[in-house]
């Protein structure tokens, strides 16, 4: 019989973030509101570009200047090591053109990486979304000026979300990575959603004595949101047992009992019970499987009372 262990938990975002600007400007445009969905890399807002602009175009300007004066530099050091070679210039002079050829080289290479730093300085004028979800906040308005680090906008992933489960001590060796979970939340009653345990803490907390744990809710309708709590149950691996519906035990709270009917007479029975689950109770010891048991229990329904 399928047996599940109930725990409770509450649903987080698997990434939440306050997205800041990369550089500083006037803020010209925005994209977003809140509540609006987002892919990543998405425009959330526009800073002014004019002193990035022309900071790119000097950049790639003095980059083109140094790539043509190393090439010149590497063309005339062929041709001095080549006299050089031959003794038609002396070892001052071949010195003096390749510290010349080697300096261009280098020349070339700071305005390269001035020109990435350009060419970053005007991509950072647009704030992008990091990772896809919903906005939560804006946070900045047209006009507003910027530093780098401020933030412009929340952003709360949406799907996946992770199901934080809180295990009591006694029951934290039966949870492990890839069982499934099955959870209710209030904002959906009777609906049942479903996850996959992916982490298990190392470590009991100390205070509360439980562990925490994780599974993972795919949430690709994305209904459901972070910070809800919710009522879950571990599935577990079934358990070798005859199943009786609900309706066949009788219990004075000391011990359960149901009827058999054995060779047309009622046998009362003493059994120990396991899980319950849909309506049916697991029956560990006390009954075997085939055994008749009465399912609908009455005042007449007594041990040894005779049926037909």
């Amino acid at each position: 019989m399928p047996r599940s262990l109930p725990l409770t938990g509450s649903l987080v975002s698997n990434r939440q973030a306050d997205v800041a600007a990369n550089a500083s400007g006037r803020v010209t445009r925005t994209f977003v509101e809140r509540g609006a969905m987002v892919r990543a890399g998405d425009p959330l807002v526009q800073l002014d570009v004019r002193s990035a602009v022309i900071g790119e175009e000097e950049a790639l300007g003095n980059l083109e200047t140094a790539q043509a004066q190393r090439e010149l530099a590497q063309a005339q050091c062929v041709r001095y090591q080549a006299l050089f070679e031959t003794g038609s210039i002396s070892r001052e002079q071949w010195d003096r053109f390749e510290s010349q050829c080697r300096t261009s080289a280098a020349s070339a290479r700071v305005a390269s990486a001035r020109a990435d730093l350009a060419r970053k300085a005007l991509a950072d004028a647009t704030v992008r979304a990091p990772f896809g979800g919903m906005v939560g906040e804006r946070f900045v308005n047209v006009g507003e000026y910027v530093q780098p680090s401020s933030r412009v906008a929340s952003l709360v992933e949406l799907a996946p979300l992770r199901l934080q489960l809180t295990v009591p001590e006694v029951e934290a060796g039966r949870i492990a990575p890839q069982q499934a979970v099955t959870f209710e939340v209030q904002a959906f009653p009777g609906e049942s959603f479903r996850a996959t345990v992916a982490y298990v803490g190392p470590a009991l907390r100390v205070a509360t004595r439980d562990l925490v744990a994780e599974a993972v809710v795919p949430n690709a309708d994305r209904r459901l949101r972070p910070g809800m709590f919710a009522t879950a149950h571990l599935e577990l691996p079934s358990e070798p047992a005859v199943a009786v519906p609900r309706s066949a035990l009788r219990s004075d709270g000391t011990a359960a009992r149901l009827f058999t009917v054995l060779d047309g007479r009622i046998e009362e029975r003493i059994v120990q019970t396991g899980s319950e689950r849909d309506g049916y109770v697991a029956v560990l010891d006390g009954l075997r499987a085939g055994e008749r048991v009465v399912t609908r229990l009455t005042d007449q329904i007594r041990d040894g009372v005779p049926v037909q």
